[in-house]
This record gives structure tokens, C-alpha cells and sequence, in this order.
């Protein structure tokens, strides 16, 4: 006989519906437990770079041979996860910084300075950089190659998304992109477009010639 709302539960029926609870209780937990085991799998895939500084004595055979090993396929392997070219990145990094100086400052005629292996204007590092392309749980240092590497690839992958051109993207990097989006590109961005570009031919001509 089925209960009706108004009479009292019996032992047997008691019985069934706490091993059910229970059961219930297990699998809801057991759901919580996976659930975050997998949002932190996810987390972990995010921050999966190894930015240990290493030694440079492996010379052995690489992309850019102008540029130590560790950093060649550094910018291969970031360009490829980015979908970039690796060739526009190093053309950049040529205009830059010349000799690939990681500890190189630049003050600029408005009082910031330009920090690290690609010259990160320090009026936005810690600004937008830090909040779009950094991690919560890793101190940044704009002088570890790595960290710099990594921040300035963003970036070109950002401007990349936002003005579809080439050429744009280059002087973005330069003169800043509402600059380039206002057209109110200035001379020396110019120049800076001509030399970045020249890089690109002569890179894309050494590939083809291999």
C-alpha cells in the first residue's frame, strides 16, 4: 500500500530512502571533487611554460642562427601556439633591440622607458599587459627574457586580431594602436615600418634559399 501525504512513514519505506540520500550524497560530492580536479587541470594548462632562465652554450642547428637556440625556438614554438609568423616576430625583435640585449632600457621623450628583449613600454607592462596576458601566480620580471618573450608575442597576437594588417600591426607596436587606428601615424613609426619590413624580406629570402 502506497502512503498517502498524511500518514507517517514507515520503517521500511525509511530505510531505502536513507540509503538513497546517502547514495546521493556520494555522487554529488564525488561530482564536486571532479569538477574541480578538471578546473584546475585546466588552470594548469594555462600556466604550463617553463620560464627558467637556462644556459645558452647549445649551439647546435636551429631557425635563427643569429639568435641563441633557447630563444630561437622559443619564438618558433610560441609563434606556432599563437599562429604567427615567427618571421614577423623576429623581424620586430631585430628593430627592437640589435643585440638582443635582455637587460636593454630606452628612455623615451615622454619620461617612460622601453624594458627587456623586445623593448616593452613600461607605461603599459604593469597595466594592460600584466592584466591580459599574465598569470595571477607567476611574479613577473620584464627583464627575464622569457617573460618578456612571451608578453611581447601577446601583444603582436592582440594588435594581430584587431587591425588584420600587417603593416598596421608593425607600426602599432611602435607608435601604439590608436595611433595607427586615428591615422596619426608619426614619422619615426615610419622608418621603424620600412626597417621591420626590410628584416622580413631578407628573413623570408634566407628560408627559400634553404
Amino acid at each position: 500500500m502506497i502512503p498517502t501525504t498524511n500518514q507517517p512513514l514507515n520503517k521500511k519505506t525509511t530505510k531505502p530512502l536513507i540509503i538513497a540520500v546517502v547514495i546521493l550524497s556520494i555522487v554529488l560530492i564525488g561530482a564536486l571533487i571532479v569538477t574541480s580536479f578538471l578546473a584546475g587541470s585546466k588552470h594548469s594548462k594555462k600556466i604550463a611554460v617553463d620560464f627558467t632562465i637556462q644556459d645558452y652554450s647549445d649551439n647546435s642547428e636551429h631557425k635563427y642562427q643569429f639568435l641563441n637556440k633557447q630563444l630561437s625556438d622559443y619564438i618558433c614554438e610560441m609563434s606556432a601556439e599563437l599562429e604567427l609568423d615567427s618571421d614577423l616576430v623576429v623581424a620586430i625583435l631585430m628593430v627592437e633591440n640589435p643585440e638582443f640585449d635582455v637587460e636593454a632600457t630606452n628612455k623615451n621623450v615622454n619620461g617612460t622607458i622601453d624594458c627587456g628583449l623586445f623593448q616593452l613600454n613600461d607605461r603599459y607592462i604593469w597595466t594592460t599587459f600584466k592584466n591580459d596576458y599574465w598569470f595571477d601566480n607567476i611574479e613577473l620580471d620584464p627583464f627575464n627574457w622569457k617573460h618578456n618573450c612571451y608578453l611581447a608575442m601577446h601583444h603582436i597576437k592582440n594588435l594581430q586580431k584587431q587591425l588584420k594588417v600587417q603593416d598596421d600591426v608593425i607600426m602599432a607596436y611602435n607608435c601604439g594602436i590608436s595611433a595607427v587606428m586615428n591615422e596619426n601615424i608619426p614619422p619615426v613609426t615610419k622608418v621603424y615600418l620600412a626597417k621591420v619590413k626590410n628584416n622580413l624580406f631578407l628573413l623570408k629570402n634566407v628560408e627559400n634559399e634553404k
